[in-house]
């Protein structure tokens, strides 16, 4: 005769040993939010967040996204890995979206230059009036050099709640 065993899997981790779930909740705690306000602010369902908060399920990639998105001055290092500081520090600079209002002039970034602009001989610069002079003779007066004015024929504008709306040019307003 056969007999089962039930088997459960404890996971055993040292005791100084953070999981994501202890992370969460310590985001949480730094900014003073219930699980409700929490889940609203990072754009997951009340639900979602209770199953990863009682142990039922561990964040998905998704969710942590989310938080990172939301709170940009967590580490990920911190929050996925577990490793280092909760917040970024100073030399870990955060990459930013098109459409935040930071002013970037005093972080160092990997598109700023530390090199300065060269110095310029006035003796190796050009006369500006000879150039203007050897323009105007060079000029040929048969070619139409300015362009046709341009006009605009769709306009399309992007919401942040992912929808769009198009604006197109209409026959009876051409002039």
């Amino acid at each position: 005769m056969l007999s089962y065993y039930k088997v459960q899997y404890i996971t055993i981790l040292p005791e100084n040993m953070e999981t994501e779930k202890d992370r969460i909740e310590k985001i949480m705690e730094k900014e003073d939010l219930n699980a409700t306000r929490f889940a609203a602010e990072i754009g997951v369902k009340s639900p979602t967040l209770s199953h990863i908060l009682n142990g039922r399920n561990n964040p998905s990639l998704d969710v942590l996204k989310k938080i990172l998105n939301r709170y940009r001055n967590i580490s990920s290092d911190w929050l996925i890995l577990g490793v280092g500081p909760m917040y970024r520090g100073i030399k870990q600079p955060q990459a930013l979206t098109l459409f935040d209002n930071e002013d970037v002039s005093d972080s160092e970034s990997d598109f700023s230059s530390k090199k300065k602009a060269p110095k310029l001989d006035p003796e190796k610069i050009p006369d500006k009036r000879k150039t203007e002079a050897t323009s105007v003779q060079t000029q040929n007066p048969t070619v139409n050099l300015q362009t046709p004015p341009k006009s605009v024929k769709k306009i399309i504008v992007y919401y942040d709640d992912n929808t769009f709306q198009e604006f197109e040019e209409n026959s009876s307003l051409k002039k």
